[in-house]
């Protein structure tokens, strides 16, 4: 039997049935997709077949692969699908040798990592002798293959306090005077600061030292150039060279008997 609702429109109470087994069609396969998808779910993540049995390393030099599983934590024996990969390359990642991690799944049990190291650049001494990148991040005490490095040495400062911003200055100044002729048989290699405004190099052999304005370390180098050809027909001569005055480099001789000061203009 039909019925006629205002407006003229017929329903009939078929329809209605085939409404309501249709929404009752739709829920029973959603049930079934939610139950296939959690039994998939719970068969990767607790099937022994998953279990990570093999962890891979690249791009790591100076770490040891067992120093990485220790930093990292538990990894063998993890559920490939469950270990989380994010959390790991942060963990990596907090290294403070390590710049970059990246960390994938190889199925069916197997983690490879794949880390860029950072690079040592110079040494930097408090109570102990430290490694540093170019970026002024500290990586660990001194290793004896980087002894070759040049020196920073910070009186009175400790690790936790340090900035690196002057000390990247001062390695940046001593690199541009080591590419000059006058120090490419002894180059600088040790860089002292004094307080917040002076810097003080030494040469390998410790036979000549350079002082010089953290504040004016560009306009001390430059003043450098302009003396360097009197400097060089005396360099065997030159104990000390202090381009920390303004307009004028101080020269002082190394024979004792010859040590008063001379000032050399340089405009």
């Amino acid at each position: 039997m039909d019925f006629v609702i205002a407006g003229g429109r017929t329903f009939a109470p078929k329809e209605r049935k085939s409404k309501g087994f249709e929404l009752a069609s739709k829920l029973f396969l959603a049930g079934v997709v939610i139950y296939l998808l959690y039994a998939s779910y719970n068969f990767l993540t607790s099937d022994p077949r998953f279990q990570i049995t093999d962890v891979t390393f690249s791009g790591n030099h100076a770490l040891l692969e067992n120093q990485l599983l220790e930093w990292l934590g538990q990894v063998h024996g993890e559920n490939l699908f469950a270990y989380d990969l994010s959390r790991a390359s942060e963990r990596l990642a907090e290294h403070p040798w390590v710049l970059s991690a990246s960390v994938q799944r190889k199925f069916p049990q197997k983690i490879q990592i794949e880390l860029t190291e950072r690079v040592p650049y110079a040494r930097i001494k408090f109570e102990k002798v430290f490694l540093m990148d170019n970026f002024g991040v500290i990586l660990s005490e001194e290793k004896p293959e980087y002894r070759n490095l040049p020196l920073i040495v910070q009186p009175g400062v400790k690790p936790e306090n340090f900035s690196g911003e002057r000390v990247i200055q001062s390695l940046k100044t001593m690199h541009y005077f080591n590419k000059l002729s006058f120090f490419e048989k002894n180059p600088l290699d040790i860089a002292e600061l004094k307080g917040h405004s002076r810097i003080i190099f030494s040469t390998r052999n410790r036979d000549l030292q350079i002082q010089m304005s953290m504040e004016t370390l560009t306009e001390g180098f430059k003043k450098f150039r302009i003396v360097l050809d009197t400097l060089e027909d005396d360099a065997v001569k030159i104990q000390m060279i202090d381009l920390s005055f303004k307009d004028q480099v101080v020269v002082r001789d190394r024979i004792p008997s010859h040590s008063t000061s001379m000032k050399t203009p340089t405009n």
